[in-house]
């Protein structure tokens, strides 16, 4: 669920789940859309120590509902308290942090959405997806499996 706060969009993507979970904050983050972002998203903090989440919306309407994943993954750097990097300029393991963090916590329609598109060999390729997608694809779906948050279609 996306909802207009103040003229930005508010994005509660863990806010249900984390509550519900073992012992994991709350997180809210401020999503701020950008057509010029080469990624699908990434995160940033402001000076406030805000977390920002910033998405390219025509990406996001192309992608569908696996947009949510990515958002959260991004989120996760934050949450997981990550160096905030570029998407590309992320270690693997820090990179495999942040999805499995994601698959656990993320809504499991998002999830299972963005190992499909990790999957399919006709999505377009100018999407820039980090990482070996079957791999990562494989990973996530591994952690969603142990977390009880994936579902099989």
């Amino acid at each position: 669920m996306i909802r207009i706060l103040m003229g930005t969009i508010l994005l509660p993507s863990l806010l249900l789940s984390s509550l519900l979970s073992e012992n994991v904050p709350a997180a809210q983050y401020w999503g701020i859309p950008d057509t010029r972002l080469p990624y699908i998203a990434m995160v940033r903090k402001n000076p406030n120590e805000t977390t920002i989440v910033i998405y390219n919306p025509d990406t996001c309407k192309e992608i569908g509902v696996a947009c949510g994943f990515f958002i959260e993954h991004a989120g996760a750097h934050a949450h997981r308290n990550h160096i905030l990097l570029p998407p590309d300029a992320y270690p693997a393991m820090l990179e495999d942090e942040a999805d499995c963090w994601a698959a656990k916590y993320g809504r499991s329609e998002e999830v299972y959405a963005a190992v499909q598109l990790f999957l399919d060999d006709n999505r377009n390729q100018n999407l820039n997806i980090t990482g070996d997608p079957a791999q990562r694809a494989e990973k996530i779906r591994a952690c969603a499996e142990k977390a009880g948050n994936w579902i099989n279609k």
